[in-house]
């Protein structure tokens, strides 16, 4: 087939500027310089440039277009051009052709129009095209400059894919939903043929599969993989990517990766922070030669991933704490109910019979019933409000144990009998049984403390209890420990509650129409006081109406030798040898004469005051031995009381006792810090504020006589 000569010759007249043509002598650049200039130009660029003519026949193609499109330079010349388009685009192109020449009307437009070339290999390319014509003898010429930009779509669809990524991992917050649609997107983006996510446990020592495309078997079989070993222990130890081009050569620790035939891996880490935690790998069922660019896209596609777990991670931490949140403000609005009732409870049968009392409709013959009943009601407002305050010093880490060594079957006996009262009124035996052995068991612990264990739950065990049932107390002795159980024939406790017996404000029955009253408390601080002691309790129950029983061990002491081994001698609270004078400070009146009375009848001199300044003044012409205070007083309070006292010369180390309604461990510390030696919360017992002042005063002549 005869063959067009190439073009070597351009239209005559070409205009330049101001009608001058090329070549013109006057520019002072011939033809054929400008001729030269465009081959050196043509053989040099980079992009295909091809002349064809009316027929579609190629006259032209430079070097670039061999390179391009594979076909030699004899190939294609003469040939017809259609040979480097797809198939389904030889037709569309000789009727766009013929219709231009026959109507001068474009079928596409002629700058930068993208539209897909046809490789010798048979391979599609992406090719942008603009083309131009010029005509000659009355003949048209085309010449188009093609630029392969099939890697630049390359680019643009992985992207595009990763875009899709990055708008799934900010789209969910929920790992479920993320895994899957991210691992279809790199699955495309990468063209490979298996996608998997390990993630990091929370002890730090092994991956664990999470999600996977073309290897759901590693998910299915929660494969685990030990930090270090095998491709993605490596991956995650070293932080850095890992390509394995022959899988059958490698040192791989999960079997399943060769087992499906996977032959080329490429894994990165997924990095959050400069914390790794976790690997994404993909593999192929062909080998694979990974490039840069794959590695790159990859761990882009890593990055959002991981970004997207950690947000998944805190969006559900926040979910919780929110879920924590509204459970804690119910519970709190329901504490705040049921506390207004437990405190109405008691205070209305102490204000009814206090009216009746007053009023003188109330007989004689009542009177030791009324003060019976207020007596009780006014023990369980004390024990409401020291339970709260009890807590609320847990709560804020500064509940304070005052530990010495002393005998727990002393304890657990002074505990019994405090409760025998309350027992005997609701007709259940309270039975105590101490093992041989376990009478001269001695622990290290806060006296106080451990007798508010026993007595809560003592009072729950009875408060359960039917009439005529009994409470069981026993206690025995181990070999590093001390056991005490509280057992019961009462309501049981429901299995699916028992889980959160110890919460604090939770409850079996929250309702109103509970049968037991409280706030809830009592066992959660039981469950502290023991913890504080290095102890633990459990509780055990066969369910409803079965009972119940509290599992208390404690560690216990060798028994010391000496004097430290007896038995603690116990205060008599009546004795008083010495007369002893009290000064009382207190601005409420009626405080201040309850104060002044008990103390009377017990063989004291009371010395009342109802201000700082009349304390000061007493002080300052009679003698006492002991002050008792109210800290929150008008004008001058109870520790700028202590501070003048202590720099009068005589009451440097008077014995002092703050007695106020503030009650938390802070304001304890306060006081003492003042210069008090010892602080007693409102409501207080008479007797054990007796029996503290007898204390101070037995401390304080004791160390006169060493002295």
């Amino acid at each position: 087939m005869a063959r067009d000569k190439p073009l070597t010759e351009l239209p005559e007249a070409l205009p330049l500027q101001r009608g001058r043509r090329v070549g013109d002598p006057g520019l002072g650049v011939s033809l054929q310089d400008i001729i030269e200039t465009s081959r050196i130009i043509t053989e040099t660029a980079s992009d295909a440039i091809i002349t064809i003519d009316e027929s579609s026949k190629i006259l032209f193609a430079n070097r670039a277009t061999v390179n391009i499109f594979g076909y030699s330079m004899e190939e294609m010349l003469g040939a017809e051009l259609t040979m480097l388009m797809p198939e389904y685009l030889r037709h569309l192109h000789r009727t766009g052709l013929k219709s231009y020449l026959e109507s001068d009307k474009k079928h596409i437009s002629w700058v930068a129009v993208e539209v897909p070339g046809l490789h010798k290999s048979g391979q599609e390319i992406s090719l942008e095209l603009s083309f131009g014509e010029f005509q000659k003898d009355g003949r048209h010429f085309f010449t188009g400059i093609a630029r392969d930009v099939t890697l630049r779509k390359q680019d643009e669809k992985r992207l595009a894919a990763l875009q899709k990524v990055t708008d799934v991992a900010l789209a969910h917050l929920s790992l479920d939903e993320l895994l899957p649609e991210s691992l279809n997107r790199i699955r495309e983006a990468l063209n490979v043929d298996t996608v998997a996510i390990l993630l990091l446990r929370t002890e730090g020592d092994e991956l664990v599969a999470w999600g996977a495309q073309g290897l759901q078997e590693e998910v299915e079989a929660g494969v685990r993989i030990p930090v270090g070993r095998g491709f993605a222990g490596r991956v995650l130890a070293q932080c850095r990517p890992i390509i394995i081009e022959d899988v059958s050569q490698a040192d791989v620790y999960n079997p399943l990766l060769r087992e499906k035939g996977i032959k080329s891996l490429l894994g990165v880490p997924l990095v959050v922070e400069g914390r790794a935690i976790g690997v994404l790998h993909v593999g192929t069922l062909e080998f694979a030669h990974f490039t840069e660019d794959d590695v790159r896209l990859l761990q882009l596609a890593a990055d959002r991933i991981a970004l997207a777990i950690e947000n998944a991670r805190l969006y559900q931490v926040e979910k919780i704490a929110r879920a924590e949140a509204e459970d804690a403000n119910r519970a709190k609005d329901e504490f705040l109910t049921i506390l207004s009732h437990e405190l109405r409870t008691p205070l209305t049968p102490i204000i009814g019979w206090v009216q009746m009392m007053q009023t003188g409709i109330l007989p004689n013959t009542e009177f030791n019933q009324a003060l019976s009943v207020i007596s009780r009601n006014a023990h369980s407002l004390k024990r409401l409000i020291n339970d709260l305050l009890d807590m609320s010093a847990i709560v804020s880490g500064k509940m304070r144990i005052d530990e010495t060594l002393l005998s727990l079957a002393d304890v657990l006996s002074e505990s019994v009998d405090t409760m025998r009262p309350y027992a005997r009124e609701a007709t259940v035996d309270l039975q105590l049984e101490i093992a041989d052995g376990a009478s001269a068991l001695i622990i290290k612990g806060d006296r106080s403390r451990l007798s508010q264990i026993f007595c809560n739950l003592l009072h729950n065990a009875i408060k359960f209890s039917p009439a005529g049932g009994y409470v069981q107390v026993s206690c025995e002795a181990q070999d590093s420990a001390a056991i005490v159980c509280i057992a019961d024939q009462g309501e049981g406790i429901p299995a699916e509650f028992l889980p959160y017996v110890f919460e604090r404000f939770r409850q079996a029955d929250g309702s109103r129409t509970r049968a037991y009253g409280g706030l809830g408390l009592g066992l959660a601080l039981v469950k502290s006081f023991v913890q504080a002691h290095g102890g633990t309790i459990d509780a055990v129950s066969k369910g409803a109406g079965k009972g119940s029983e509290f599992v208390v061990k404690l560690p216990r002491e060798a028994v010391p030798t000496g004097e430290n081994g007896k038995k603690e001698a116990k205060l008599d609270l009546e004795k008083n040898a010495k007369r002893a004078r009290v000064l009382i400070v207190e601005d409420q009146p009626d405080t201040l004469e309850m104060l002044a009375t008990h103390f009377q009848t017990r063989g004291y001199e009371a010395l009342p005051c109802s201000s700082a300044a009349e304390a000061i003044q007493i002080a300052d012409r009679e003698p006492f031995d002991i002050l008792i205070s109210d800290i929150a007083m008008p004008d001058m309070d109870g520790m700028e009381l202590i501070r003048t006292l202590r720099q009068k010369k005589g009451l440097e180390g008077i014995p002092a006792i703050a007695l106020t309604g503030y009650a938390s461990e802070k304001d304890a510390e306060t006081a003492i810090a003042a210069g008090f030696n010892t602080h007693l919360a409102k409501p207080i017992e008479p007797t054990r504020l007796s029996a503290t002042v007898e204390r101070l005063l037995n401390s304080c002549q004791s160390r006169e006589r060493k002295y």
